[in-house]
């Protein structure tokens, strides 16, 4: 009995020691700002004691024996807290939470650039985007012409960037150069980028204050990101009034390879419309593209595209008189492009990669006839170092190779010339960027970049920030010095020349959220300096060149979207104001050049009609007039064409053929008929003492029409 009693007594005892050793622990866990924060993760340091704060950021639980140990606090995009619970009041916790450098909500750099793809919350075009609006006809730079700070330059369907011609701006695929992101340029005629959207996944598109680890671009950069690994097999069948294509994906666990073939020709289109050119023979060309991607064990993945392609047309063209010139341009193109990426620790990745460039033409225009030949071979190998928590360094080499040769002649005389360069162009960067904050982050950036051709070096300062204001809302700024060698048609005559360089300054604001409404504003002032300038000589075919050349261009760039507003529709608005002048090549004083149109507004709109399985979309382009010089004006560049319109639409029907997903996409171009002065060109005389004439450029035909049916066969 006395036993049992000592028993019930110790019992009692220990019960009583653990009911008194249940400690309270109650708080409030916050924002830096005071916002209470819900469903924050709260547990002791090596147990599953815990619970998760309510909807006013309220917490409460009990826990055995507190003293001496640690309370973690967690929530996704904040740095994780550990409060010691010793010397603490633990019924009455105050816990306040900073922000995470690295959150979802934390401030990204924009500054000069729309980017496309998963990697940002700035996204502006995806590829599904560029297909669909109306007036680009699948092509990229046509998109791309949609948003501020680009030229509406339907004479050259290249970039034309702030004020930049159309090689101050570079294309990268996978960040390697792609030398000749375009076909053939010839007089009269627009051109087109040779690269498909749906090969890439996203796009940077940088108008300025592009990052250090790319160079020799004065205005700005367009980088592509291919496709990853595909994850099914599809072959896709295209029938186009134009021509035909067919592709063909083949995947299997850890690679994917795709295969493509095209064929273009317009004889069967212009055979049914009216042709300002008299055309002997129609553009024609054949393309053919292989992309393949591997991942290997270590988690390294290899990525490589391939494709080349070769075309022909010749036409009659007017030089102002009654004689017509005969322009005929044949040539083809070849690009390949391998890259590698792995990592090589927790903190530390490399990407690796060669490009190879190769391309022919054959140009006839009048009695002028010459042929080129091109070859560019970039290697890069760069690494991200992830420092620590807010900051991340990337550093790295490349090296262009370029070796391009011309030959010219005149046909029934007897001028001829031949010449050539040999250059490395070989580079150095390293760019941090820092985060100190969720709100504040800047990246500094150095580029040294040395010329085997001019025996020249240059160093390149880079700097760009942001500032976030807001949830949705953020304040940006960029600095860079930017150098380019002049273009291989002043290179092949000599090579005593300097690098071109441009100074930028931009100031930008952006607010909203893209999936829904998006706002943003740039102010930018360039400055120009080495530019090249020349004036003839004895020799007719070489002028003397200087690099005494100079000019400015500043601006205000604005875009808005809206994905919210309208129920099933989609717009954008941009909106340019521009005023460059330049002093180079032969100008006589400083202008604004031939190719700036002051004010440029263009709207987009896409709707979808659900009860029919149809997009609609439209396009409005409008320019003011551009600056052109009538021969015998004492003013130079005095005159100005007329403003430039243009209304595009397109409709895309989804359906089934079969089993088959189709797409039925038709568009039309200049909807409205109207006839668009495109500028005009200078046509110098034959024989040296008549005047030059002014030749007006319209396009080769008012309206366009492109009719498709794209099939997908799984």
């Amino acid at each position: 009995m006395k036993t049992q009693q000592i028993i019930l007594i110790l019992l009692s005892t220990l019960v009583s020691v653990s009911l008194s050793a249940q400690d309270r622990i109650a708080g409030l866990v916050q924002a830096m700002d005071g916002e209470p924060l819900v469903g924050v993760n709260l547990f002791i340091e090596g147990t599953y004691d815990g619970t998760i704060s309510d909807t006013e950021g309220k917490f409460e639980f009990e826990v055995e024996a507190a003293g001496g140990k640690k309370l973690v606090v967690s929530y996704i995009g904040y740095t994780t807290r550990i409060v010691p619970l010793e010397n603490q009041s633990l019924s009455n916790l105050s816990i306040r939470l900073k922000e995470s450098v690295t959150s979802l909500n934390a401030v990204t750099i924009t500054a000069g650039s729309f980017i496309a793809g998963d990697k940002n919350r700035a996204t502006v075009l995806d590829p599904m985007d560029i297909y669909t609006t109306a007036g680009s006809m699948g092509d990229i730079n046509a998109a791309l012409k949609t948003l501020p700070g680009t030229q509406a330059a339907a004479d050259d369907g290249r970039l034309l960037v702030r004020g930049g011609e159309a090689a101050e701006t570079k294309v990268y695929v996978d960040g390697l150069l792609a030398a000749k992101p375009y076909y053939s340029k010839v007089p009269d005629l627009p051109t087109r980028g040779r690269f498909s959207p749906s090969l890439f996944s996203g796009t940077v598109f940088s108008t300025g204050g592009y990052s250090a680890e790319y160079g020799q671009a004065l205005s700005s950069v367009l980088i592509l990101e291919s496709t990853d690994i595909a994850l099914e097999e599809v072959t896709g069948i295209s029938m186009m009034s134009i021509g035909l294509e067919a592709n063909n994906t083949w995947c299997a666990k850890d690679r994917s390879t795709s295969a493509g073939i095209s064929y273009t020709n317009l004889a069967p289109y212009y055979g049914m419309v009216n042709n300002r050119l008299d055309w002997v023979k129609p553009a024609e060309a054949a393309n053919l593209n292989l992309m393949h991607r591997q991942r290997f064990k270590n988690g390294g993945l290899f990525k490589m595209f391939a494709t080349g392609d070769y075309g022909l047309q010749s036409f009659n063209t007017s030089d102002g008189s009654d004689k017509p010139v005969y322009i005929d341009s044949e040539g083809g193109n070849t690009y390949w492009n391998g890259t590698y990426k792995m990592s090589l620790g927790e903190k530390t990745a490399l990407r690796s990669g060669v490009a190879i460039t190769y391309d022919e033409d054959r140009t006839i225009a009048g009695v002028h006839h010459s042929s080129e030949n091109e070859l560019t071979i970039e290697g890069r190998l760069a690494f991200v170092h992830d420092i620590k928590d807010g900051i991340v360094l990337t550093y790295g080499v490349s090296d262009a190779f370029t070796k391009y040769d011309q030959d010219y002649k005149e046909l029934k005389g007897t001028r001829r010339w031949s010449g050539g360069i040999e250059d490395h162009v070989a580079a150095l960067f390293v760019e941090p960027e820092i985060k100190l904050s969720a709100k504040f982050a800047f990246r500094p950036g150095l580029r040294y970049e040395y010329s085997t051709y001019l025996k020249r070096s240059n160093l390149s300062p880079r700097l760009s920030m942001a500032y976030k204001t807001g949830k949705n809302s953020q304040l940006s700024a960029a600095y860079g010095q930017f150098f380019q060698n002049p273009v291989n048609d002043y290179l092949k005559y000599s090579s005593q020349f300097n690098f071109e360089k441009a100074t930028h300054y931009i100031l930008g604001f952006q607010t909203g959220d893209i999936q829904k409404r998006l706002f943003r504003t740039e102010a930018y002032y360039k400055e120009y300096d080495n530019l090249v300038s020349y004036q003839e000589s004895d020799n007719p075919f070489v002028p003397v060149y200087n690099n005494g050349g100079e000019g400015y261009a500043k601006g205000l760039d604005i875009f808005f979207r809206d994905r919210e507003t309208f129920k099933r529709t989609d717009y954008w608005l941009s909106y340019s104001y521009i005023d460059s002048k330049r002093k180079y090549k032969d100008y006589p004083s400083t202008v604004t050049p031939h190719y700036i149109a002051e004010h440029t507004f263009s709207a987009v709109a896409k709707y979808f009609v659900g009860a029919i399985n149809t997009q609609v979309g439209a396009t409005w382009v409008t320019a003011s007039g551009k600056p052109y010089h009538q021969p015998g004006d004492v003013n130079f560049m005095n005159q100005r064409s007329p403003m430039y319109h243009d209304l595009s639409l397109n409709m895309s029907y989804l359906t089934h053929l079969g089993d088959h997903f189709t797409i039925i996409h038709f568009a039309m171009n200049n909807v409205l008929g109207q006839t668009q002065h495109l500028g005009y060109r200078t046509v110098p005389s034959m024989d040296g003492n008549s005047p030059d004439k002014l030749v007006p450029m319209h396009p080769d035909v008012k309206q366009f029409m492109f009719l498709g049916i794209f099939i997908s066969i799984n």
